[in-house]
């Protein structure tokens, strides 16, 4: 998709505000509840995590889609699986009303690491590591505990509002108002006060490899729809179409890809495990390794974890010529990535 890093121009006048209940619910969360929450008691915000019931009650369209996805990739979708895929998306939007409050000593109480060992040993060999992850569970956590435990850590992602022809194009998803703006800039400020830096299309590509070259962490979901380039990939038992950059930059800098998941237990911290480094100067080969090796693996053991993403995705298929999945891509406008 086109990266949402252009806002349409502001303006002042009352039809500034009007926007869909879905707009008004957005900015409530985003603006109104951060301030009531307190990153020292998990109990309180955990009261909330029931809410999610409300959410799945109304995404009618979204969920029918959501359940597409999972049969098209699994074969079967449940009532149980996709309720469990929202029980998590709310619960993991909650929490990130957190990010700007999170601290040294509080983070603990939110996430627990496992594997650190493959961390330190990918940082070992002194040529950074790069944390490759899917759009599952509660990444933006991960980003902010790697800033307080003293990480140089750089996330690549997109940030701001559609590109104005974008947003006039597909107004049903990308409406630009002032709900939505204020509820991004919200957001955005509060991953600002993280002791991470995020970059993305509009800062050159040589800045990760500077990063590597430092010994630092750089992180890149490897399914997300930024980038200027796209290829084809058997993934999930279907064909993708995914950045290769994670793959190309590892096999030119010798960085070490390390594959990282966020995990979302009812009734317990979120759980980030580090898998093995992989490390080679063939980026086919990587990214068969960290795909059809350790990511896939983990999401058909985790598929609830995923089914927001993949709804995300569908929903927005016909924004650009990269749609995640070619089975509903719209038109044949992908085809300029073939070869």
């Amino acid at each position: 998709m086109a990266p949402p890093n252009e806002a349409l121009p502001e303006t002042t006048g009352w039809s500034d505000w009007q926007g869909s209940p879905k707009d008004v619910a957005r900015w409530l969360f985003w603006v109104q509840l951060r301030g009531l929450v307190n990153p020292d008691r998990p109990d309180t915000l955990a009261r909330f995590y029931p809410l999610w019931r409300a959410q799945y009650a109304v995404a009618r369209r979204q969920r029918a889609l959501m359940a597409d996805e999972y049969r098209r990739w699994l074969g079967h979708a449940d009532e149980a699986l996709v309720s469990e895929a929202y029980r998590i998306a709310f619960r993991v939007h909650l929490e990130e009303l957190l990010l700007g409050k999170l601290t040294p000593q509080n983070w603990p109480n939110w996430l627990t690491l496992e594997g650190r060992a493959n961390l330190d040993a990918a940082l070992a060999r002194g040529k950074g590591a790069i944390l490759v992850f899917p759009h599952a569970g509660n990444f933006m956590l991960m980003h902010a505990v790697m800033g307080l435990l003293g990480h140089a850590y750089t996330q690549y992602a997109a940030r701001g509002m559609a590109p104005p022809e974008v947003a006039r194009a597909h107004a049903d998803v990308f409406a630009n108002n002032r709900w939505r703006r204020e509820a991004r800039a919200a957001r955005e400020e509060n991953e600002d006060r993280l002791p991470i830096r995020f970059i993305s299309l509009d800062t050159s590509v040589r800045e990760l490899y500077r990063c590597l070259a430092r010994n630092e962490l750089v992180g890149i979901a490897f399914d997300g729809r930024i980038g200027q380039r796209w290829a084809k990939v058997p993934y999930l038992d279907r064909t993708a179409l995914l950045n290769p950059g994670p793959w190309r930059l590892a096999a030119s800098t010798g960085a070490a890809l390390l594959p990282t998941f966020l995990e979302c237990p009812e009734g317990a911290p979120n759980v980030c495990r580090f898998g093995e480094p992989i490390v080679g100067t063939d980026a086919a080969a990587l990214q068969d390794a960290a795909l059809a090796g350790a990511i896939e693996p983990w999401l058909r053991a985790h598929p609830e974890h995923y089914g927001i993403w993949l709804a995300h995705c569908r929903e927005r298929a016909a924004v650009d010529d990269h749609p995640l999945f070619l089975d509903y891509a719209p038109d044949d406008r992908w085809k300029r990535w073939e070869g």
